[in-house]
């Protein structure tokens, strides 16, 4: 296929160019496909500005002085909040009034959906499609009062003499007020008059109507700040601020028609996620009823810690609570329901476990709890003995911080000798170089087992331990603790376990940090305690690392587009102005990089956007998968009773060698997890099949060499990210669109494929599966 094709169809053009116009102004149909009477547009104006003429009663009676400033806000507010409810009930009056009238003038459906019959500017078809109204009742009032409240601190964070006492002069007092109310009519006009569809799209439905949330909700951050300013003693950082707000509040528009800023919904799950993982030391969760049952948990974590008297009781709970946090815990307590159904029962389903099960043997259950019991007497002890002398306690955490480099250096190199090139460059030359069979392959990589052993162990064992010193030999948690204290070590001891790689890094950054600026009177010293510092740096770490990689992502999209057999005609002139523009274009990738958002390629050109934040469960993870080979020899069979076909099929593949004794389980074609399951557990599976012929199958598992690819994880996140912009806002679902067709660097037609539907359309998709990784 050419690559030259259309990025939208005809159709889809002008789909876009009627709805992008409705998306920037907030809600206003200006451009419709079909001819509409002049007082269509007339009224959407005039309800547009509405805002700004009660604003301005407000703010005319403030600037020549017959009322105070908060009295011109509540004029104006409470006049919006009349309005609002005149538009709503009109809205209500006209649906309760007529019925929709079908229209069968065409055979176009789509071109139905869009067309309206308008009687006179009144009329009720008039109403409804200006004012569509709210699903609910309870949001006809709601969306009122919110308006009334929009308008009326709209009306105190742009009055004039404010503005210009705020910047010292009145140059910037005019473009601030004037664009400042079209934000503030904007954002009016998709709350209570017509909502507009939104880029930043989180659900594929509004069940709730969130959607005409958005832009109060950002007027209202933006307003809250200026409020803080007035009415807290002044605070020059604060007064800074306020006043970059209020330049970055005229650009809201452009932000929201872009899709930077996050939807209610997103917005509140992104940040209890951040909050999760950065704040308490969890983990992404894989649905929104476990983020919010972890982040009570861990936050009731920190308040008891807080509360807690004794410091000795301090470190064991921070310990205890952090190891078993981080366990996965409900894989356990389903083993352990199960196990009690069945022990109530007397099923028979023993010989045949599930992988939960596999994961959490009592084995395992046993090792664990005499993992806890030697972790709480070590941080103890030495918490104990920390408490005597100052001078043994700091030098005994800066000699566990020398160690803890070692750990991190040996680390370091044993995962280089394990993997197939050293820096991700050089071949490694004690990995194998030639595909062998399994058996050879096993042989010589053997020798790498073995030091990954000695890594596992390491990482696993040694590590936590040693970090686990560090943090009870620390002076913080000796005196009275703040709320700081109980943040910063409760995240640290549960990140011990829940990451410990992650969490040996950064308590090396900052034990080196620490010892090499340890006589000077800095930011970092006075005010800072090792829980708040090891919190920093984690951020740090996790920006850092997200930055490099979006970096790698978008040299990549410009490296695959150029590099393209059948080059775009665009192609050149898009590489050569981000070339130009490269400054402009890193500041895009640092502003993802910040918001933690995906970095979107436009249609998979090099034409990058910020995308929203989202939590992060909305980019599933790599699994990884057992393979199954089915053996080519097929039995038939003439009609026959049941048991006599199987024990025939049983026959037929033991005479051929296929089965051992003890080794086969026998099971009807239809039943395929219980033939997944029976093959991971070592058994020879005997497929039958009854359709008037039987027929029978082995299956049995085998070792197989495969090729594993590793994706950057930001390459991922941007495809699905334009993928969910063409999808659900340009509506773009052409099966031969330019934006899925295969490439080899960017893998665009299987990642597509491998999003979570509706937006993709995977064959398979398990659940998460936890894998070890030395």
């Amino acid at each position: 296929m050419s690559p030259d094709v259309p990025l939208l169809n005809d159709y889809k053009q002008d789909f876009f160019l009627k709805r992008f116009p409705q998306t920037v102004l907030g809600g206003p149909r200006l451009k419709l496909g079909y001819c509409a009477p002049p007082y269509i547009y007339v009224n959407q104006i005039i309800l547009f500005l509405m805002p700004w003429v009660l604003g301005g009663i407000g703010t005319v009676l403030y600037q020549i002085g017959l009322l105070k400033d908060y009295c011109a806000a509540a004029l104006s507010g409470g006049l919006m909040l009349f309005t609002a409810f005149v538009i709503q009930f009109t809205s209500l009056y006209a649906k309760n009034k007529s019925t929709r009238v079908e229209r069968m003038l065409t055979t176009d459906i789509l071109a139905e959906e869009d067309e309206h019959e308008f009687t006179s500017c009144a009329g009720a078809e008039t109403v409804r499609f200006l004012i569509p109204g709210k699903k609910y009742i309870a949001n006809t009032f709601f969306h009122s009062v919110l308006a009334g409240f929009v308008c009326g601190l709209g009306t105190w964070y742009l009055l004039p003499n404010r503005i210009t006492l705020l910047y010292g002069s009145a140059g910037g007092t005019a473009p601030i007020f004037v664009f400042g109310w079209v934000t503030l009519c904007i954002g009016e006009y998709s709350l209570i008059v017509n909502t507009a569809t939104e880029t930043a799209t989180f659900q594929t439905q509004d069940a709730y109507e969130i959607t005409p949330l958005l832009r109060p909700l950002y007027i209202f951050f933006f307003v809250s700040v200026d409020l803080t300013h007035r009415f807290v003693v002044n605070i020059p950082a604060l007064e800074q601020m306020n006043r970059i707000l209020h330049i970055l509040f005229i650009f809201l528009p452009f932000l929201w028609a872009l899709g930077t800023l996050p939807p209610p919904d997103a917005l509140c799950l992104w940040a209890m996620e951040q909050v999760l993982e950065f704040g308490l030391g969890g983990s992404p969760m894989s649905s929104h009823l476990r983020l919010l049952v972890m982040l009570i948990i861990s936050a009731g974590t920190v308040v008891i810690s807080y509360f807690i008297p004794s410091t000795v009781g301090v470190v064991l709970f921070m310990t205890g609570l952090g190891f078993l946090l981080s366990l996965d815990l409900s894989d356990m307590s389903f083993v352990f329901q199960r196990n009690l159904t069945r022990h109530r029962e007397g099923t028979e389903s023993k010989a045949l476990p599930s992988s939960s099960e596999k994961q959490f043997s009592w084995k395992e259950c046993l090792f664990y709890i005499i993992v806890l019991i030697l972790a709480l007497l070590e941080t103890s002890l030495l918490h104990h003995f920390a408490g005597f002398s100052q001078v043994s306690k700091s030098s005994s955490q800066a000699m566990v911080a020398y160690i803890l480099m070692i750990l991190l250096l040996i680390l370091w190199i044993l995962r280089e000798i394990q993997g197939i090139y050293i820096f991700g460059i050089f071949r490694n030359p004690f990995y194998p170089k030639d595909k062998q069979t399994v058996t050879l392959f096993v042989e010589k990589q053997r020798k790498l087992l073995k030091i990954g052993v000695v890594r596992r162990i390491l990482l696993t064992l040694v590590s936590p331990f040693a970090m686990l010193a560090f943090l009870s030999l620390d002076s913080s948690l000796q005196g009275l603790h703040s709320l700081s204290v109980s943040i910063g070590f409760t995240r640290a001891f549960r990140m011990v376990w829940q990451n410990t790689e992650n969490a040996l890094l950064e308590t090396v950054i900052a034990s080196a940090v620490h010892l090499l600026i340890s006589s000077s009177d800095l930011w970092w010293n006075r005010s800072l305690d090792t829980g708040i510092r090891l919190l920093l740096v984690g951020v740090l770490r996790d920006r850092l690392i997200q930055f490099i990689c979006k970096l790698q992502f978008a040299v990549t999209v410009l490296w695959a587009s150029w590099t393209e057999k059948k080059r775009r005609k665009t192609t050149t002139t898009l590489c050569i102005l981000n070339i130009i523009f490269s400054p402009f274009v890193l500041f895009i990738i640092v502003f993802a990089t910040l918001l933690s958002s995906p970095l979107l390629p436009l249609f998979t050109l090099p034409v990058f956007l910020v995308g929203f934040p989202r939590p992060i469960q909305s980019w599933p993870g790599a699994v990884g998968t057992s393979a199954c080979v089915c053996a080519d020899t097929v039995y038939y069979y003439q009609m026959v009773p049941r048991l006599t076909a199987a024990l025939h099929t049983a026959m037929a593949a033991g005479s051929l060698g296929l089965l051992l004794p003890g080794s086969c389980y026998l099971g009807r074609f239809q039943d395929r997890l219980l033939w997944i399951m029976v093959l991971e557990h070592g058994y020879t599976y005997c497929r039958i099949n009854i359709k008037g012929v039987y027929t029978g199958r082995v299956l049995t598992l085998q070792e197989l060499l495969i090729q594993v690819g590793k994706l950057n994880a930001e390459a991922v996140k941007g495809q699905w990210a334009n993928l969910s912009w063409e999808l659900l806002y340009a509506t773009n679902d052409d099966e031969e669109r330019y934006s899925i067709q295969a490439h080899p660097l960017l893998l665009r037609n299987l990642t597509v494929q491998a999003a979570d539907p509706p937006l993709g359309y995977p064959i398979y998709s398990s659940k998460p599966l936890p894998i070890h990784l030395c």
